[in-house]
């Protein structure tokens, strides 16, 4: 099943479960449950946070169901609420600071079930470009990693990280020639490993 087969039944779930189908709530959680969980760590490594977050956010949908409406795209609404919810909690955890403002910091970090699990040239290939991946700023990363790993558009970005289209457009691009830059002087620095193409990125 392509993506936008995937996404046109998760917008049918997703209608059927404001109508008051439970089976479609309880087919989107198993859905999104460990999407959602994946996409948290981005932004914590304290993986209860991101596990009571994920439950808090299936919870408050059903309960506000009737004042929910239908959505374009469930991926990206489920990953802003998502996103929103862990802000919030940062937000609370920093009161007593005298800091105005605090946003979630994205990261790309392999985990230690990762090289147990994949070959070992997938893992060293993901290590690259997690290598590559350090010389970007969290934004960068973020943008990068909606573009290629999740394959989103740059409208549905855009709506993720509350940038206009051509603010997003510019910070990919800047990102990529970064990449580029650094994947060079890393193939110069070990002779014979070559990174040609950016869409290897859609490994991370």
């Amino acid at each position: 099943m392509n993506d936008r087969q995937d996404e046109n039944n998760n917008k049918a779930l997703w209608n059927s479960f404001l109508s008051g189908d439970d089976t479609a709530f309880g087919l989107l959680y198993d859905t999104y449950l460990n999407r959602l969980y994946a996409y948290g760590l981005h932004f914590t490594s304290n993986r209860e946070l991101v596990k009571d977050c994920v439950q808090d956010l299936f919870v408050k949908l059903y309960v506000n169901r009737k004042r929910l409406k239908p959505v374009d795209n469930v991926k990206v609404y489920l990953y802003q609420s998502m996103k929103n919810t862990l802000f919030n909690l940062f937000k609370k955890e920093v009161e007593h600071y005298q800091i105005d403002s605090i946003e979630p910091v994205f990261c790309i970090e392999l985990s230690a079930e990762a090289q147990l699990i994949e070959s070992e040239q997938l893992y060293e290939q993901k290590k690259r470009i997690a290598r590559m991946m350090e010389h970007l700023t969290p934004r960068q990363r973020e943008a990068l990693y909606y573009r290629f790993a999740e394959e989103l558009s740059y409208e549905e970005i855009c709506r993720l990280m509350k940038m206009n289209y051509q603010s997003v457009r510019n910070l990919i691009h800047r990102s990529v020639l970064k990449i580029r830059s650094a994947a060079t002087g890393e193939s110069k620095k070990n002779g014979n490993i070559e990174y040609s193409d950016e869409n290897k990125l859609s490994n991370i």
